[in-house]
């Protein structure tokens, strides 16, 4: 009974210390954004800003996917696992925000937070923010998972994970037809949707190809990047083929090159372009990852 008990109160504890972790994040907030420092030291008012709202709550749920990769073993120690916890905590969290801060930067490197958020109440720039913010931390997790309670091994697969999000980023201006800033500056929701897709799927390219056995990091490494580039490889052709297999039309006439444009700023080419994009990212998943190989060769 006592030993129910203890465990219990441990469980207690590091329930509290998540959310004082959290309780911290929320002043730090403040660190990365310092504009919001009257909105974040009050009680937020969410119907008055939801932008802001969802932009700062995205946070939390990263957060807590990080804290869902952090493991507790008493087998090495009550206060050293309580350490270990304690350490391993910080460090993911400090890692996924200056991830997030490094990938908004190169995303929205043409606009402001304060600009977007408080003063025009941007939905679009705070759902591609939100997005971001479960894609690092599912991404950041991975890593944490692989890293295998190795601190050089994780700052290796961070520095790796982020120079490859980074460019995946900029890959969406050349497969996407809508254009990214003038839809932004004009609050229009179709990119969100599209982009949001985009990011989903690239985030969970991006995981399957970290998660693999290894045993050698400099091995490792050249596998997720081998396994990056065949999907480099294959996710155009799933996304050309599911665009002839299921055209959508845009413009009454071929030639009304106004109504074409109208036509890709609804939101239903917006739902369009996402759903595509993560259905060939699944399907790109599924042939790098999925098909094994015989060790007979020829094999057919």
């Amino acid at each position: 009974m006592a030993e129910i008990f203890d465990r219990l109160v441990i469980r207690l504890l590091l329930a509290l210390f998540v959310c004082f972790m959290i309780w911290v994040y929320r002043y730090a907030h403040v660190i990365f954004y310092p504009t919001v420092k009257r909105q974040v030291l009050k009680k937020i008012n969410p119907a008055e800003n939801p932008a802001d709202a969802l932009h700062l709550f995205s946070r939390l749920v990263g957060i807590a996917l990080i804290f869902s990769s952090i493991s507790f073993n008493e087998a090495s120690g009550f206060f050293l696992s309580i350490f270990h916890f304690a350490v391993w905590g910080t460090i993911a969290i400090v890692l996924y925000l200056l991830s997030l801060f490094i990938i908004e930067s190169i995303v929205f490197y043409n606009f402001d937070y304060t600009d977007e958020i408080l003063k025009r109440k941007n939905m679009c720039y705070a759902f591609i923010s939100f997005c971001h913010a479960i894609v690092i931390a599912f991404l950041t997790r991975t890593v944490m998972l692989e890293a295998e309670n190795s601190l050089v091994i994780l700052l290796v697969l961070w520095l790796y994970m982020l120079v490859i999000v980074g460019f995946s980023v900029k890959y969406f201006t050349l497969i996407s037809r809508l254009t990214f800033n003038k839809l932004m500056m004009q609050k229009n929701l179709s990119l969100c949707f599209a982009y949001g897709g985009f990011t989903l799927g690239a985030g969970f390219i991006i995981a399957s190809c970290f998660d693999q056995e290894h045993y050698d990091i400099t091995v490792y490494c050249i596998q997720v990047l081998l396994k990056t580039i065949l999907s480099l490889i294959i996710f155009p052709i799933f996304k050309k083929g599911l665009m002839k297999i299921f055209p959508v039309k845009l413009g009454e006439e071929r030639g009304h090159e106004g109504l074409i444009e109208e036509d890709r700023q609804s939101y239903g080419y917006g739902f369009y372009e996402g759903a595509v994009f993560i259905a060939g990212a699944i399907l790109t998943t599924m042939i790098v990852n999925r098909i094994q190989f015989g060790t007979i060769y020829p094999f057919f």
